[in-house]
């Protein structure tokens, strides 16, 4: 089975992922967690991050610097754009390379991408789960990790709306709740996917 986690900002796709790893054995793909190591150790796209937006956007080792590439690329589309042009490249390669590794080793595989629909990703999957909050609760999420309101309001507004994500899901996990309510539907999706255990 190929299943893909999206969501919106906040919403608590990388709890739902770890839930779901910790009850089946999963590849798991994680494709914020690439980014991270892209823009670390990649020096073909750390160049090409260089190049796109200046030295501005480097910290102190000369790696950019995430917060300051986020400043700009949330206020600014075309930004937005010319970064994921770098990226989503180099993050679908990856990705395509671990679920064709799972077919040939017939592994069930779980991809945690924020920007599935937005990357027309969603074919490769056999089914799409969306991790869905409601907007109060993300802000508060996306407060309490210390960001201004400004930049709150262009993330959220920057991403696609997440009733069009739910429109568009196999099926939906709703995130308001507390972690047990989120464990619990965790362990509801997982006796839909998969086939008894004889």
């Amino acid at each position: 089975m190929f299943l893909a986690l999206t969501g919106g900002v906040a919403t608590g796709k990388s709890t739902f992922r770890r839930l779901l790893s910790e009850r089946h054995a999963f590849e798991v793909f994680d494709a914020d967690a690439c980014v991270h190591e892209l823009l670390a150790s990649d020096r073909e796209i750390i160049n090409a991050v260089q190049l796109a937006f200046g030295d501005c956007v480097l910290d102190d080792s000369g790696l950019p610097d995430r917060a300051a590439l986020r400043s700009i690329v949330f206020t600014d589309r075309a930004a937005r754009q010319k970064l994921e042009s770098i990226l989503h490249p180099a993050v679908r390669s990856r990705w395509q390379q671990t679920l064709a590794s799972c077919q040939v080793g017939e592994r069930d595989f779980l991809a945690d991408i924020p920007l599935l629909y937005e990357t027309a990703a969603e074919a490769y999957f056999d089914t799409v789960t969306v991790v869905a909050a409601s907007p109060r609760v993300q802000r508060g999420r996306l407060a309490a990790r210390g960001l201004d309101s400004g930049t709150i309001e262009a993330m959220l507004a920057s991403q696609l709306p997440i009733g069009e994500k739910v429109s568009r899901a196999t099926s939906v996990v709703w995130n308001d709740g507390t972690l047990g309510a989120l464990a619990r539907q965790a362990d509801l999706l997982l006796e839909r996917l998969l086939p008894p255990k004889s």
